[in-house]
């Protein structure tokens, strides 16, 4: 997949959910983006897991290699992460843990402000501490503004 056909489908996926009350769009394509290197990391490739959604519930799971952030270190350990059938059951399941979960109380409250949004779904979503700037510098360059988060349009073209 490449850089674009990631964008094109992560976008579709991303707006289903946003038009629902769900988190904002564009914060969904660059998280997934963040967090599947474009579409080109093995979770992404063998469990269409976009996000790092960790393994839950009855779902099936792949097991894998990760690095987690344990007292301001990088720790390499393996995880179970949890394996979904398409892009687009990964979306909703991310959406349903944003939803429910009530660490993620905050980001709900300010789902109406991308960059606050982001501030607050770092403080749960990710043990690395700098989460939130690398996901805000994503989200800033690569123009995944709620508006222009069409992966077609002009203002992302010239980034």
């Amino acid at each position: 997949m490449t850089k674009d056909e990631f964008i094109s489908a992560a976008t579709a996926a991303a707006r289903a959910f946003a038009e629902s009350g769900g988190s904002p769009a564009g914060v969904t394509v660059a998280q997934a983006a963040l967090e599947s290197n474009w579409g080109q990391s093995q979770l992404s490739r063998h469990a269409h897991n976009y996000f790092g959604i960790k393994a839950h519930g009855s779902l099936p799971w792949i097991e894998l290699p990760t690095r987690e952030a344990k007292n301001g270190a990088l720790v390499r350990t393996v995880a179970r992460f949890a394996k979904y059938e398409s892009m687009e059951a990964c979306f909703a399941d991310r959406q349903r843990i944003l939803a429910k979960v009530a660490a993620y109380a905050d980001a709900r409250a300010c789902a109406g402000d991308p960059e606050a949004f982001i501030r607050a779904l770092a403080r749960h979503w990710a043990t690395d501490p700098r989460y939130a700037e690398k996901l805000l510098r994503l989200y800033r360059e690569h123009g995944f503004s709620t508006s222009s988060t069409d992966p077609d349009s002009e203002e992302r073209k010239t980034k």
